[in-house]
């Protein structure tokens, strides 16, 4: 190229001898001047008013005198409003056909139309976003929903073999169907499939191990690692001397500062009972009371109580075995009397074993009297009328009288404390009224 786009002045004198290499010509700054060959007619000519320019003019900015092919009317018209290839119509006269095209969405707006349905295609791209949301439909326009993205495109999975798979636009990566290949704790088989999480699901597999005290085997999962049974721990406490009574548990049996609260079980030297303090190992018992708990009776055993030990036990501390002091014994009650006489036998005449027992119930009846702890009368259990003559000839001794009540076999004697009696009294149980035709 020698000269500037419009054709009027030389590259030589721009300063610029070729542009064949593909660099924009330079131009002069003078008019175009080129014709406009779409609104050019044979008797009108319109020429580019712009300044030299590269590449085609822009629109003309003149007008034109033309005629309607309908009413033969002349109007001017805008260049730029024309096309060279129609014929001008008119708006009186424009009447457009205004059918809906076969894709629904456009109308038919040629002039007098009297084509087919055949005739009505839309020759329109669609252009409606397909359901991926990334493209837009490139078929001929049509009616109805658009087909499926036909794009796709390679992803690898998301899991842990990282596998590539070709996946239509938009749609959601599958799920790999390959067993984890992941290295695992255990060396059971893999139940699982390949995944995208950090950690893979714990193995499930059925074994057998140790509770975690060392007791007994259990079936547990694989992946359990801790695991306690229902046995008691009896792990050797810190203190050296009791064994932990918690059930089967994990870590230490007592927190480093926390001291053992169990009783000291040494065996006392002077009764033979535990300690019983709260655990002080390593140091050796204190000397206290022994609290323990223990059984006196009457000596019929009929009245019990519980006592402390260190109230019954004599003797010092070397001593194994221990006595009960003798004052320390409950002594038998008016109660305890009468089961003792229920139990004598009954046709005992002038023995010298009842003359005996009615002297020591008479003696402890008295000496009770006197101090006011029992009432003044006393009853004995029914016997013989030899053993009755022999408690009414020994009570007036004792400061008594006696009555006897009931009839036959069930006839008993009762003697009442009244203190030390005449002489001419000791002997009026032979002429008691109530025991007459017994002497």
């Amino acid at each position: 190229m020698n000269y500037c786009p419009c054709g009027a002045t030389p590259l030589s004198v721009l300063q610029k001898q070729d542009c064949s290499n593909g660099d924009s010509a330079p131009t002069c700054g003078r008019r175009c001047g080129k014709e406009k060959l779409i609104c050019s007619t044979s008797g009108e000519q319109h020429i580019c008013r712009s300044q030299c320019h590269n590449g085609p003019c822009p629109p003309c900015t003149k007008s034109r005198v033309v005629q309607c092919i309908e009413c033969k009317d002349k109007v001017r018209v805008d260049c730029q409003d024309l096309k060279q290839t129609e014929e001008y119509i008119c708006g009186r006269c424009f009447k457009p056909c205004n059918k809906v095209k076969n894709c629904g969405r456009h109308w038919c707006y040629k002039h007098k139309c009297q084509g087919s349905d055949s005739s009505h295609l839309c020759d329109k791209v669609c252009n409606r976003r397909l359901g991926c949301g990334n493209h837009d439909c490139d078929q001929p326009c049509h009616s109805g929903d658009c087909k499926m993205c036909p794009h796709t495109s390679i992803h690898k999975l998301d899991c842990g073999c990282s596998e590539e798979v070709v996946v239509p636009c938009a749609a959601t990566l599958p799920t790999c169907n390959k067993p984890c290949a992941r290295i695992h704790a255990c060396d059971h088989e893999v139940t699982h499939m390949c995944h995208n999480k950090d950690a893979c699901p714990p193995c499930t597999t059925l074994t057998d191990k140790m509770c975690t005290g060392g007791h007994k085997t259990i079936t547990m999962p694989c992946y359990t690692k801790i695991m306690t049974c229902d046995s008691i721990c009896g792990k050797i406490l810190p203190c050296g001397q009791h064994q932990c009574q918690r059930k089967c548990h994990d870590g230490y049996c007592t927190k480093t500062s926390e001291k053992c609260k169990q009783l000291c079980q040494t065996l006392r030297n002077n009764c033979g009972h535990m300690c019983g303090l709260v655990c002080h190992a390593p140091k050796e018992c204190p000397k206290t009371n022994c609290m323990e708990k223990l059984t006196v009776t009457c000596k019929c055993g009929k009245i019990k109580q519980q006592k402390p030990c260190f109230l019954l036990v004599t003797g010092s501390e070397t001593d194994h075995m221990f006595l009960q002091s003798p004052q320390k014994i409950l002594q038998c009650d008016s109660e305890c009397r009468r089961n003792s006489q229920a139990n004598l036998p009954q046709d005992r005449t002038n023995d010298v074993d009842f003359m005996d027992f009615v002297k020591s119930e008479l003696q402890w009846f008295t000496e009770q009297a006197k101090k006011g702890l029992v009432e003044p009368r006393y009853k004995f259990a029914a016997t013989s009328k030899e053993n009755r003559h022999i408690i009414h000839a020994l009570a007036p001794h004792y400061g008594c009288t006696t009555d006897s009540y009931g009839t036959g076999p069930q006839r008993y004697t009762a003697v009442s404390y009244v203190g030390k009696l005449p002489k001419n009294q000791h002997r009026q149980w032979q002429l008691d009224k109530s025991d007459a035709g017994e002497t």
